[in-house]
């Protein structure tokens, strides 16, 4: 067999067995017994080692009786600490608590991402006209002044911005939760940060809150709650966690290689094996950047 020839059927077979290999690693098996917690990405993965966020709680509450509150456990408690940190400082208001991730992760409609227990949808915190905390009536939809329709109630409420800005501090501010987004429309974002802004919050805060708001897209417009995610820890990334979108500069990193590596997806791992062979002068080339939807890893 010629040199070209044997490098030929090295590449191939190393790109074969990548793909096959990136395509396990997305759940536990006797190929890969290490694996555990958040497995793979948001919108493509698995969970084991799942807590359930308890159904009541200080600050907290369920939305909907179901099994949809699962995610890794450092997740769980960090949610669970951001709404009892908001009832302490400004009591009488619950955070209503959407869907999270199933038990063993994996699809979960009609949700793009929620499959690794790293997602978790809060909705927001309501007032009636005159400032009285209300249980969350469900999803509805903020608008530029402020107010949102009620239906089921017949009745107009007002975004409790306060509360709100307070849950999105907490999260952020804490180091174990290490929240890498807060999908939110463009108009919470705004009347969130004007509010924060005008109290004088200070720019480290505010810096992280500017950076980690985003209205995504797709995944919808997000003005009837807000999507959490939680960046893989260093060690969910030696258990098979697969990092995606930006690193956070303030999330401490006890090894930083791990926080910022990135794991090439089965549609880079094809391309490679379907190109043709280039002399080795020529093969190295840079891998084209990732539009921004995808470097959030699915949003909704």
């Amino acid at each position: 067999m010629g040199v070209d020839a044997e490098r030929a059927r090295t590449l191939a077979l190393a790109a074969f067995f990548g793909l096959a290999a990136a395509s396990c690693a997305r759940a536990p098996s006797p190929l890969a017994p290490n694996l555990h917690g958040p497995i793979g990405m948001p919108h493509r993965g698995v969970l084991t080692d799942a807590d359930a966020l308890p159904r009541t709680g200080p600050g907290f509450t369920w939305l909907r009786d179901d099994e949809r509150h699962y995610a890794a456990p450092r997740f769980v408690r960090a949610i669970a600490r951001a709404a009892e940190s908001v009832a302490a400082a400004r009591p009488g208001a619950v955070l209503a608590v959407g869907d999270l991730s199933v038990k063993s992760g994996g699809r979960l409609m009609p949700h793009l991402s929620h499959r690794t227990g790293r997602d978790a949808d809060l909705l927001l915190y309501m007032t009636t006209l005159d400032g009285a905390p209300v249980p969350s009536p469900g999803f509805i939809h903020v608008q530029e002044d402020g107010l949102a329709w009620d239906e089921a109630h017949h009745r107009f409420l007002r975004f409790d911005v306060e509360r709100e800005w307070l849950l999105v501090k907490a999260l952020l501010t804490d180091d174990d939760a290490r929240i890498q987004w807060v999908f939110a429309s463009r108009t919470v974002e705004a009347i969130v940060l004007e509010w924060a802004q005008a109290r004088g919050e200070s720019g480290d805060v505010m810096l992280r809150a500017q950076e980690a708001m985003l209205q995504p897209v797709p995944g919808g417009v997000h003005d009837d709650h807000v999507h959490i995610r939680t960046q893989c820890s260093p060690e969910e990334v030696a258990a098979g966690c697969e990092p995606t979108g930006p690193a956070r500069s303030w999330i401490a990193a006890s090894a930083p290689a791990l926080d910022h590596a990135a794991t090439p997806s089965d549609e880079e791992l094809a391309l490679e094996l379907s190109r043709p062979l280039e002399p080795e002068a020529t093969a190295a080339r840079a891998a084209p950047a990732a539009p921004a939807a995808a470097q959030a890893g699915g949003t909704q």
